[in-house]
């Protein structure tokens, strides 16, 4: 293992921010103390407040040793295949038709059929399935260092590396995950 996985990072990065609004109400909680002279409940607050900052480093101190531990690798290009200049990606005048929670979404690309039923079925619910695509998560909070295949939606990234039969296969899997009735059908232009 040479980095955390997006999701850990992403569950650390919610951890550090729950710390510090629990750090806060602690603060707010020990000046109304101090200000109806409740000074024995002052002091538990900060001794609290105290606790949580010193949790806070040692999650920071393990996830550095982890770093110094293991550092990311440069990844090696081993394939020296050329590109062939004459083969060319072309659009075979398909899309996807999709009924999901009484709504039929039918966008003019894969893509953009497939971000919409994500959101369909409930981003937060999906991002709980951590499903990956491309070695990215299908959906989180941040966006995956470097990678270009991401559409940002109601504050999440959606993985949009997919092709037809990829997007059938995950709709179809997340639905199922999440005991939704789904029907995805590839209608011609």
């Amino acid at each position: 293992m040479t980095r955390l996985p997006e999701t850990v990072t992403s569950k650390f990065t919610d951890l550090f921010a729950a710390l510090h609004y629990a750090a806060d109400d602690l603060k707010i909680v020990g000046q109304e103390a101090m200000f109806s002279g409740d000074f024995s409940q002052v002091t538990d607050s900060m001794e609290a407040c105290k606790k949580l900052q010193a949790l806070e480093a040692d999650i920071k101190t393990a996830v550095t040793n982890f770093h110094t531990k293991y550092p990311p690798h440069p990844i090696e290009k081993t394939s020296s295949y050329k590109r062939d200049k004459k083969i060319t990606r072309k659009h075979d005048g398909k899309h996807l038709r999709v009924s999901v929670a009484g709504q039929i979404i039918e966008e003019s690309t894969i893509k953009d059929t497939f971000v919409k039923t994500l959101k369909v079925l409930g981003l937060e619910r999906v991002a709980e399935l951590n499903k990956i695509v491309a070695k990215t998560p299908l959906v989180s909070r941040t966006k995956a260092n470097g990678y270009q295949s991401q559409r940002q939606c109601d504050g999440w990234y959606i993985t949009t590396h997919i092709n037809k039969i990829t997007a059938k296969m995950m709709l179809e899997d997340i639905a199922k995950a999440l005991n939704e009735r789904i029907k995805i059908e590839c209608m011609e232009r």
